[in-house]
């Protein structure tokens, strides 16, 4: 069952009961996206979160001068969603977009409630998924603000190795903020 890999990660944080994973399981549901396919866009109020199975996802906006960034990648057996839009049901500045063809997990907001509310251990397995998104974060900030763009290429090549074999240069350079020009005179160091 392709749930199981949403379990065995919920498992490496928090144990659950064959009740537990059964309730869980009625709240999830599965979607298969093609690859372009976007699952949020700019405007739209972010209701759910996603856990990925299989394929890859980008989170990105548009700038000021009409150009898309990417803000980060998620891939299998990560979560994304737009985390203020969510929780304050504010529309979202973000889209949600298939780089490749890819299946997700969706878990509502209000199945969060309820899920919340009957298991309350699942507060530990957010909080942990919360603070990790904020380390990610952080870690992003602190390179986009003191780091060299062909350091922060080599993180990015740490963080994702093999990754760049997936992912169209255009967007790991809109990723690094760099233009595509200047990614291929850093590969081309390499």
């Amino acid at each position: 069952m392709t749930f199981n890999i949403l379990l065995e990660n919920i498992e490496k944080y928090i144990k659950l009961d064959k009740e537990e994973k059964e309730f869980l399981l009625s709240l999830l549901s599965q979607k298969k996206l093609r690859k372009k396919q976007q699952l949020l866009t700019t405007g739209m109020v972010c209701s759910s979160k996603y856990f990925v199975l299989k394929g890859c996802l980008k989170r990105s906006y548009t700038n000021t001068e009409g150009k898309e960034r990417v803000f980060e990648f998620c891939f299998e057996n990560q979560w994304i969603s737009d985390i203020q839009s969510f929780w304050k049901g504010s529309p979202s500045i973000f889209n949600i977009e298939a780089i490749e063809d890819t299946e997700v997990i969706e878990l509502k907001r209000a199945s969060i409630e309820t899920l919340l509310s009957n298991i309350p251990k699942f507060e530990k397995y957010f909080r942990i998924l919360s603070n990790e998104q904020i380390f990610k974060q952080e870690r992003r900030i602190k390179q986009a603000l003191s780091c060299s763009a062909k350091e922060r290429y080599d993180d990015f090549l740490m963080d994702y190795p093999k990754i760049e074999l997936r992912l169209p240069q255009r967007q790991i350079a809109s990723y690094l903020g760099v233009s595509p020009e200047f990614l291929s005179s850093l590969r081309n160091k390499k």
